[in-house]
């Protein structure tokens, strides 16, 4: 169970008022935009940045010097509704490797591949790498492992050429495209990590019909594989998860319990020595690694009711704590940096900012910015965030935050529940593009990490475990009714929007809680459970989704909301791509015809070549521009703050 950490209602009530500007409804597109900047990266000589950038419909990759004023220079871009880019980084100084992903569709069914496309920084000598060669039968092409700073013309590449789930890992040069073999395919093993100095030190492997994961080592200068430690995904007790190599050791540092949450340590791959505790919170998990492009860990990354980063050298402490006082009002972390580290990448965001990144130069503390990925947003004029709990109805807080529009307090308001996606995520201190909207146009938005989400120990996780329709279900039904309780939502206007998981949060709402709800929209969501397993099939991970959602048919159907249609009494949305390769477009579309057999009200779009997260502006602003809609029809317009 999380610990206390947020101020109650009246101190939440006076802080929502208190913030300034009255808000203008902002265009659409500022929100729906793809983001300006991402995939940030530095030259190993430090002289150049590559980044991302995003104009309509369409990403591209651009260059520009470290330093002057010279203008960006375009490098490749992605073909809407064929491909996109999926990252980009520098291979040596000069050449670029990118990983673009599409899709193929395979007896009805999409699947997601990915390739290889190396370019120079000037837009020269453009190639697909893997693709028209004898290792082109791989699903993903771009799997690098290793940057190999110290031989700049190759890198480490992970690949399943006989698709059998098992990869080898080749050498290849990234201005032929020849490959040559590093490490045969295990047949124990499904991906591999190195040292981040060319050496292959750790792997990872399962099978199709187990949850437990096993581990594998090299030892340093020897190439026999050493079984490490097992780790079973849904009850890891004391295994620890080994996260990354210390180059030139035997020891490695790893993820593992420690009163009962997630903290870091440091094992020895001999066994020769007991694990060390590195860090550990007493309320939340510490488990996610800040790692660089190179594989090195240089911190873990964790989350209260805002995100921080513990870094496991006193020098980036140093670093980090001076531009943290630099950019006092956002998180900040390293993202890249230069070979000789005296350059570094910062990323900033916070819940009203998006990312902003940032240059600095360790020699003299300078820190300039490059580019943030909203720029049409002025973060003044977005609702900020307030983290809250709630009690549930067996007593258990659950933590959680609130937004509601500038310049109004928080009291019956409008209200739109928000649950997140997963369920094995959570909610956080950021920007979501989603959020700011609907509290640009007048709407509260709640959001909560249920029991079921990630982040807060084993606990929080197992007791909702099989369980989607149950326990995850009542904590985010007894959030609505907090807000209700309090007085912060008016009862008679609420209504609960979700993505994925909280697609089928907000369809199995609109079948238990007519008296709760006014309107129900699902972006991309699961309505029937029994199909979610039955597409586990052509997944290796298979037995990892049956052991998630549970095999209980009677339960299955009983937590399915396609199944009860004829219980829903409220106008319903649903938005799906038919190119999402996470929740299959059929759920929607069986949603849908059951909704119309039962004749229910309904309001249904569906969007071509369109991806799960809706990558596209386009289809961002279709969502958005709908959505508005549907809320204003069954909910009435947003608050607006009073004019001066």
């Amino acid at each position: 169970m999380p610990g206390r950490i947020h101020s109650l209602l009246p101190a939440l009530i006076a802080a929502i008022s208190f913030q300034s500007a009255r808000a203008e409804h902002l265009p659409i597109t500022a929100f729906a935009r793809i983001p300006a900047i991402r995939s940030v990266a530095i030259s190993p000589n430090g002289e150049r940045l590559l980044y991302i950038t995003g104009h309509e419909d369409r990403e591209v990759l651009v260059t520009m010097p470290t330093a002057g004023n010279t203008p960006l220079h375009p490098v490749v871009g992605s073909q809407p509704g064929e491909f996109d880019l999926k990252w980009c980084g520098w291979a040596n100084d000069n050449r670029i490797l990118c990983g673009v992903a599409a899709t193929r569709t395979i007896q009805g069914k999409v699947f997601p591949i990915s390739r290889l496309v190396a370019v120079n920084a000037d837009g020269s000598k453009m190639r697909v790498l893997i693709q028209n060669t004898d290792a082109g039968t791989a699903q993903f092409q771009d799997e690098i492992l290793d940057w190999t700073p110290e031989e700049p013309d190759s890198v480490l590449i992970e690949l399943d050429i006989e698709r059998t789930g098992h990869p080898g890992v080749y050498e290849l040069n990234v201005d032929t495209g020849r490959q040559g073999i590093r490490a045969r395919p295990h047949t124990s093993i499904r991906t591999f990590s190195t040292d981040g100095s060319g050496n292959i030190r750790l792997g990872m492997g399962y099978t199709s019909n187990s949850t437990t994961l096993q581990y594998f080592a090299r030892l340093d200068n020897e190439k026999k594989w050493l079984p490490l430690t097992k780790v079973d995904q849904f009850n890891a007790g004391g295994s620890l998860t080994p996260l990354a190599v210390i180059p030139g050791t035997n020891r490695a540092f790893a993820s593992g319990f420690y009163e009962g949450r997630e903290a870091l340590w440091e094992m020895d791959m001999t066994d020769q020595a007991s694990p060390t505790l590195v860090f550990s919170h007493p309320l939340v998990d510490a488990a996610d690694p800040l790692l660089t492009p190179d594989r090195k860990l240089i911190g873990i990354w964790y989350e209260t009711d805002r995100p921080f980063v513990y870094y496991t050298d006193e020098d980036r402490r140093a670093l980090m704590k001076a531009v943290n006082k630099a950019l006092p009002d956002t998180f900040n972390y390293i993202s890249d940096y230069s070979q000789d580290r005296k350059t570094y990448v910062i990323s900033a965001f916070s819940d009203v900012e998006a990312a902003t990144f940032y240059l600095l130069s360790a020699e003299t503390n300078r820190l300039s910015r490059i580019r943030t990925a909203y720029p049409e947003l002025d973060p003044k004029t977005l609702g900020r965030m307030q983290s809250i709990t709630y009690k549930a109805r067996d007593g258990v807080e659950v933590p959680g935050y609130l937004t509601a529009p500038v310049g109004v307090r928080a009291e019956k308001l409008p209200l739109i529940v928000m649950p997140h996606g997963g369920p094995i995520s959570r909610d956080s201190w950021d920007f979501d593009f989603l959020r700011a909207f609907l509290v640009n146009r007048g709407y509260a938005v709640l959001q909560m990490n249920f029991r079921g989400s990630s982040g807060y120990g084993d606990a929080w996780y197992s007791d909702a475990h099989q369980d989607w329709g149950g326990l995850t279900y009542n904590d985010i039904t007894d959030g609505t009714r907090w807000a209700i309780q309090q007085g912060i939502a008016d009862p008679q206007r609420v209504c609960i929007v979700g993505w994925s998981f909280g697609g089928y949060a907000a369809l199995l709402s609109a079948v238990r809680n007519n008296d709760l709800y006014k309107c129900s929209a699902s972006i991309a969501g699961v309505s029937d459970l029994k199909d979610l397993l039955r597409e586990a099939r052509y997944y290796y991970s298979k037995a990892f989704i049956r052991e998630q959602i549970g095999t209980n048919k009677e339960k299955l159907i009983e937590d399915s909301p396609v199944r009860h249609a004829e219980k829903i009494n409220m106008p319903v949305f649903l938005i799906h791509g038919d190119r999402d390769v996470q929740a299959d477009v059929e759920h929607s579309r069986q949603m849908v015809s059951a909704l119309k057999k039962a004749d229910k009200p309904y309001k249904a779009i569906f969007l071509e070549d369109a991806t799960h997260q809706l990558r596209r502006q386009s289809d961002r602003v279709t969502l958005l521009t709908e959505l508005e809609k549907f809320l204003s029809q069954h909910l009435g317009p947003g608050v607006a703050a009073p004019g001066p």
